[in-house]
């Protein structure tokens, strides 16, 4: 017998990394089945933000934006928002004093580090740390920036805040 890999290469399964490799709209269309139908089965309250399944789903959606990024290039429009979680789901438990709780989230330039998303108030007052956990000194004075932050945490972060088209896809 032909000595053969246990696995077949045109499926994309890379056994040494133990990655799997699928087209972009594949991938985006399963994110999108997900969200419909978590709509629709899943009781309220019954998963926590960034918990259970909801991290790993969140993750292929950043890499299905990384994709569509590079596909369009200039043309790229942002993220899908279609693929993310939103605080309005029914189904999630969010955590207790979110920086997204009510109020909106502001994206701050830090210069040599990137934009990141924080409450204006935490910027002006004690903490001065972004939404990913990105902490600046009161003397590097960051400025407020147009558009999604650069952090793909706190691009996320933003994200769930952000008004989308609900119904078909």
């Amino acid at each position: 017998m032909p000595n053969r890999p246990p696995y077949e290469p045109t499926y994309g399964f890379d056994h040494d990394s133990r990655t799997v490799r699928v087209y972009h709209h594949d991938l985006a269309r399963l994110l999108l089945m997900f969200r419909s139908l978590m709509r629709e089965t899943q009781k309220p309250g019954s998963w926590e933000h960034m918990d259970d399944y909801d991290l790993s789903f969140e993750r292929l959606a950043d890499a299905a934006d990384a994709a569509a990024e590079i596909i369009h290039g200039k043309k790229w429009t942002g993220p899908d928002l279609r693929m993310r979680c939103t605080t309005t789901e029914p189904v999630y438990e969010w955590p207790e004093g979110g920086p997204y709780d009510g109020e909106a989230t502001f994206t701050w330039k830090v210069p040599g580090y990137g934009s990141h998303a924080s409450d204006a108030d935490q910027v002006q007052h004690y903490s001065n740390t972004a939404l990913c956990g990105f902490s600046w000194a009161k003397g590097d004075r960051p400025r407020r920036v147009e558009g999604l932050p650069e952090c793909p945490e706190c691009r996320r972060e933003v994200q769930l805040g952000a008004d989308r088209p609900r119904g078909a896809w």
